[in-house]
C-alpha cells in the first residue's frame, strides 16, 4: 500500500518536447517534404541505419557503397558519417585543457558535457514515459502501517525528506570506474534503467588519468584523488546552482517541472597549507582522511556521504567476498582440499564449473565470484580446520549479501541483516583462531578492513535511499564496454578519447532521429491531451482523440527501423517467455504444433515448462528404458502410478500397494533428456525469470550412473511454491523425462495425457529445533543449510517413483557431505550418485534463497 507525499508532482504547463526540439533543428524546414533529410527515402536511411549499428571498417563500407546495385544517395564512409552529423542533435560534447598544480607527462584534455542537457536529454525521452515516477512514496505492506518496505530510490526517506525541504523531482547518480563518469535518473524504475539496451546511462565525461612527475608514489596518489574531485567539481558545478534555485525541466508528455539535485558538506576546517602536501597528507592520515582538500559536493546544498554513497553489490560486496571470505575458507581448509571439492560439484547449464578449483582462478569478475558464493558454504561444512563458529561466521555475511540483494526489502528483512550481521561478529574471532586471516607478512590479529566497516552503514542506507540493488555496478561495468571500449575500436588510436566522444555522438543521434521520424510518418502526438494547442474555431469542449501518453502505447503505433535496439525489448538472444507461448498453444493460434504441446504450464500457473518438439531417438519399449536408464523398478513404478487415482497428494517414495502383476496399457515410451523450467520472480509474480535447464540423460561414458539434475518437487497442491517453503514438497533427482504411447484407437489411461518423470527422493535429515525442544524438520544451526540423505527401501534400492512433469517447480544444488576430507574417488559425474548425505543450499541463486526462507 503505497502513501505519496501530498502536493508532490507538480507541473508548470508547456516545456519544450522530444518533437518540438526535432522540428526546430536547423533542417526542420527540408524535413517538411522528406521526413529523412538528409537521406532520400526510408529505406535508405534504414540501410544507413544499419551500416552505422555494424562493426564494418571504413573501406569495407566503402566497397559495400560502391557496388553497382546501390542506388544510394551516399558513396562513402565519410559521406555517411557527415549525414548523420547533421542529423538533430543531443548533448553536446565539450573539451577543455586542464591544468594541475603539479606537473605530469602530458597535458590532459578534459571531455565532458553539461548534466543539465543530459538530464533533459534523458527526461524528455518518450521512451521512459511508463517507468519514471516524480513522487516520493513510503510503501507499507498493509493498511495498518506496521511494516515499511524498501524499493526504488523514492520509496526511500531521503527522497521523502528532500521534497519536504525542496521540490525534488529529478536525481543525479554518478559512477566513475576507470574513465568513464556516467549519469543517469534515480527516478527511472530500476528494472528499466539497469538494461543497457535502454540507454538510461549517460556517458557524461572521460576523466583524464594523470601521470604525475612526482616521485612519491603516496603523493602522486593524494594528486590524483584531487585531481577527480576538481574535475567533478566542474562539470558538476550547474547541478549545484540547480539544487540551490531550481531548474525547469520538460518530461516525455510536455510537463515543465521544477527540479533540484542532491548534496551538502560542511567546509573543512584547514588549519595547515593544503598544497604542503607531506604535511598535510601526514595530518589527513591522522584523521582517517585520504588528503582532499576540497570534495567535489562540499557547496552542493542538501548532500550529505552517508546518503548518497550507497551500498554497491558489484565492487563491496562481492569483491569483499572473494577478497576475503574466500580466502579465510581457503586458508582454513587448504587450497588442495578446497579446490578438490569445488572440481567434483555436480556442473548446471549457465553456470560455470570450477574444474581447476577456486585457488588459482585467474582473471575472476563479478560472475565468477557470485558462482563461488553459491557453493563455498556447504564446500566447507564439516572439513578439517572448519569450527562450527568459523562456519556461522561465512555463512551470516553470506546471508547478509543475499538478503541485501532483494528486488523489495521490508523492516523484517533488514532485521534479519541487522542479525546476520551481529551474528558475524559474535563468532568472528573463529576466523583469528584458526589463523586463516593472513597477509603477506603472516597473520593478521585485527578487523581493520574497510569493506567490513561499511557494512554497518547498509541497513540505514537501505532506509534511506532504498535497495542496493538499483546501485549495482553491474550495468556500469556494461557500459564501459558500450561507452568507451566498443567505441575506442572503431578508431584510429590516436586522440582517441575525442573519436570515441564523436562515435558516441553519432549513435544518440540516430536512436534519436530513428524515433522521432517513425512518430511522424505515424502521425501520433506523444504530449498530453491539455498542453496541445486547439486550434481557432475549434470547440474548447472537444479533446483530440490521436494523443498517446504512454510508452507501450506508443511502440505498438510506430515502426522505427531498430525497433529491438530503440524499445529495448532484444539484445543479443530474444527473451523466451514460455507462458506466453503455453497461452497462444491452448488458444489454437499453432495448428500444427504437435499434442500434447511441448509448452504448458503447472495447474496454478506458477511455473512454465518446454520440451524439445521432438523426443530423443525412437520410441522405446518400457523394459529397454529400464535398461537404459537404469531403472529396475521402472515397470512396477508405473503400474502402481496408474493403480494411484491423480489427485492433489503425490506419493514418492513410502510402502508401496501389492499388486497382481505391472501389466501396463501401453508398451512404449518417448524420451527426452532435458526440460526448460521457467517460473516467476518471489517478489513480483508478474515477472518471468530466465529458463533453466534440467537435465535428465542416461548413462554414458564419464556419467556412468546418468546425468539427472536435482529439483523440488510438488506433493501437495494446497502448498504452492514459493510461499509455503518445503512444506508440502519435497527433494528429488529427476532420472528420465517421457511420455507414454497409447496405441492407436486406445484412450489414454488416466494420469498420462501428460509428460512424466522418474524421480529419486531424498530425506530431510532431522535437526535440533533452534528455539530448543524436540529435533524436526529445521536447517543446520551453524550452517543454515538443510542436511539430507537418500531415501532408501528396506531392501537398501533407491526410493524412487513416477510423478507428472509439472509437479516439479524448480532445480536445486545439491553439495555433498564432504566431511573432514572428501572421498578422492568422487568426481563431477559421479559426486551425486556415489553420495549419501546432501547439503541442500539456498544460496544456489536468489530465489531459491528467498524462498526457502519460507519454510
Amino acid at each position: 500500500m503505497p502513501e505519496y507525499f501530498k502536493g508532490a508532482s507538480r507541473t508548470f504547463g508547456r516545456g519544450t518536447t522530444f518533437m518540438d526540439l526535432f522540428d526546430k533543428d536547423e533542417y526542420a524546414e527540408q524535413r517538411k517534404d522528406n521526413v529523412y533529410y538528409p537521406f532520400s527515402t526510408g529505406d535508405e536511411w534504414e540501410f544507413a541505419s544499419f551500416i552505422s549499428r555494424s562493426n564494418m571498417s571504413t573501406r569495407s563500407i566503402d566497397e559495400l557503397l560502391n557496388l553497382r546495385l546501390m542506388h544510394l544517395s551516399f558513396k562513402t564512409a565519410k559521406d555517411l558519417r557527415s549525414r548523420i552529423e547533421i542529423l538533430p542533435k543531443g548533448p553536446e560534447w565539450k573539451a577543455i585543457l586542464w591544468r594541475t598544480e603539479y606537473p605530469t607527462k602530458s597535458p590532459l584534455t578534459l571531455y565532458y558535457r553539461d548534466p543539465l542537457e543530459c538530464l533533459q536529454y534523458l527526461l524528455s525521452n518518450p521512451l521512459i514515459q511508463d517507468h519514471i515516477h516524480f513522487t516520493p512514496f513510503r510503501l507499507w505492506a498493509n493498511s495498518d502501517k506496521l511494516m515499511r518496505i524498501y524499493t526504488e530510490w523514492l520509496s526511500g526517506d531521503v527522497a521523502w525528506n528532500m521534497q519536504a525541504r525542496a521540490i525534488q523531482l529529478t536525481a543525479m547518480t554518478g559512477n566513475r570506474s576507470a574513465y568513464p563518469l556516467l549519469i543517469s535518473l534515480a527516478d527511472i524504475d530500476m528494472d528499466f534503467r539497469a538494461k543497457a539496451s535502454h540507454h538510461a546511462f549517460l556517458l557524461l565525461s572521460l576523466l583524464p588519468i594523470a601521470k604525475f612527475l612526482e616521485k612519491n608514489p603516496e603523493i602522486r596518489g593524494v594528486l590524483a584523488s584531487r585531481l577527480f574531485h576538481a574535475i567533478l567539481d566542474f562539470i558538476l558545478a550547474p547541478l549545484k546552482t540547480v539544487a540551490k534555485i531550481g531548474h525547469m525541466m520538460t518530461d516525455p508528455l510536455g510537463w515543465r517541472r521544477y527540479s533540484s539535485t542532491l548534496a551538502q558538506l560542511k567546509e573543512l576546517e584547514q588549519a595547515i597549507d593544503p598544497w604542503d602536501l607531506p604535511a598535510y597528507i601526514k595530518s589527513a592520515k591522522a584523521l582517517g582522511l585520504n588528503g582532499v582538500h576540497r570534495p567535489f559536493w562540499r557547496d552542493w546544498p542538501l548532500a550529505e556521504p552517508t546518503d548518497f554513497l550507497t551500498p554497491e553489490i558489484l565492487h563491496h560486496w562481492l569483491k569483499m567476498f572473494y577478497d576475503h571470505l574466500c580466502r579465510w575458507c581457503l586458508e582454513a581448509v587448504g587450497e588442495a582440499e578446497l579446490d578438490f571439492c569445488f572440481s567434483v560439484l555436480r556442473p548446471h547449464t549457465g553456470m560455470r564449473h570450477f574444474k581447476e578449483g577456486i585457488s588459482k582462478a585467474k582473471q575472476t569478475t563479478g560472475r565468477e565470484h557470485r558462482d563461488i558464493q553459491r557453493y563455498i558454504v556447504p564446500a566447507i561444512a564439516e572439513a578439517a580446520g572448519i569450527t562450527k563458529p568459523f562456519l556461522t561466521t561465512i555463512a551470516s555475511l553470506v546471508d547478509f549479501f543475499y538478503h541485501g540483494q532483494a528486488p523489495a526489502i521490508d523492516e523484517d528483512v533488514l532485521d534479519k541483516m541487522d542479525a546476520s550481521l551481529g551474528r558475524f561478529h559474535d563468532h568472528k574471532q573463529a576466523i583469528l583462531d584458526a589463523g586463516a586471516r593472513k597477509g603477506k607478512k603472516g597473520p593478521i590479529n585485527n578487523w581493520h578492513i574497510p569493506k567490513l566497516e561499511f557494512l554497518q552503514s547498509v541497513v540505514p542506507a537501505i532506509r534511506a535511499n532504498g535497495v542496493p540493488l538499483q546501485w549495482s555496478a553491474d550495468i556500469t561495468e556494461h557500459a564501459h564496454i558500450t561507452l568507451v571500449k566498443d567505441p575506442a575500436s572503431h578508431s584510429n588510436n590516436q586522440k582517441y578519447e575525442a573519436q570515441i566522444c564523436r562515435y558516441l555522438d553519432r549513435q544518440a543521434k540516430c536512436r534519436q532521429f530513428d524515433l522521432a521520424t517513425a512518430i511522424q510518418v505515424a502521425g501520433v502526438e506523444f504530449i498530453a491531451p491539455q498542453l496541445h494547442p486547439i486550434p481557432e474555431g475549434d470547440d474548447d469542449d472537444d479533446e483530440p482523440s490521436s494523443f498517446i501518453t504512454a510508452t507501450a502505447d506508443l511502440l505498438d503505433q510506430i515502426e522505427p527501423v531498430t525497433v529491438t535496439n530503440l524499445a529495448g525489448t532484444h539484445t543479443g538472444r530474444a527473451f523466451v517467455n514460455y507462458f506466453t507461448e503455453s497461452s497462444l498453444l491452448l488458444a489454437g493460434k499453432f495448428v500444427n504444433a504437435p499434442t500434447p504441446y511441448r509448452t504448458f504450464t503447472a495447474s496454478d500457473g506458477s511455473t512454465a515448462f518446454h520440451l524439445n518438439r521432438d523426443y530423443v531417438g525412437r520410441q522405446v519399449p518400457v523394459d529397454a528404458a529400464a535398461t537404459r536408464f537404469r531403472i529396475p523398478d521402472l515397470r512396477a513404478s508405473l503400474a502402481i502410478y496408474l493403480h494411484r487415482a491423480p489427485g492433489s497428494q503425490l506419493i514418492i517414495g513410502g510402502k508401496r500397494p501389492v499388486l497382481p502383476d505391472h501389466i501396463l496399457p501401453f508398451r512404449k515410451l518417448e524420451i527426452w533428456h532435458n526440460v526448460r523450467i521457467q517460473g516467476r520472480s518471489f517478489h513480483d509474480c508478474n515477472k518471468i525469470l530466465l529458463p533453466e535447464t534440467v537435465n535428465a540423460c542416461p548413462p554414458d561414458g564419464a556419467w556412468k550412473f546418468g546425468r539427472g539434475d536435482t529439483v523440488i518437487v510438488n506433493t501437495d497442491l494446497e502448498s504452492q511454491w514459493p510461499r509455503s517453503g518445503l512444506q508440502g514438497h519435497t527433494v528429488c533427482q529427476i532420472r528420465m523425462i517421457f511420455r507414454a504411447v497409447t496405441p492407436r484407437d486406445h484412450r489414454p489411461a488416466p494420469g498420462t495425457e501428460c509428460f512424466l518423470a522418474y524421480v529419486e527422493r531424498f530425506n530431510i535429515v532431522p535437526q535440533t529445533n533452534p528455539q530448543g525442544g524436540r529435533k524436526g524438520i529445521f536447517p543446520d544451526r551453524a550452517s543454515g543449510m538443510y542436511l539430507l540423505k537418500r531415501a532408501r527401501r528396506s531392501d537398501q534400492s533407491v526410493m524412487g517413483d513416477i510423478i507428472p512433469l509439472d509437479r516439479i517447480w524448480v532445480a536445486v544444488e545439491l553439495t555433498p557431505r564432504f566431511g573432514k576430507v572428501a572421498d578422492r574417488r568422487l568426481s563431477k559425474e559421479t559426486s551425486l550418485d556415489l553420495c549419501e548425505e546432501f547439503w541442500l543450499s539456498s544460496w544456489f541463486n536468489k530465489e531459491l534463497f528467498f524462498s526457502l526462507l519460507q519454510s
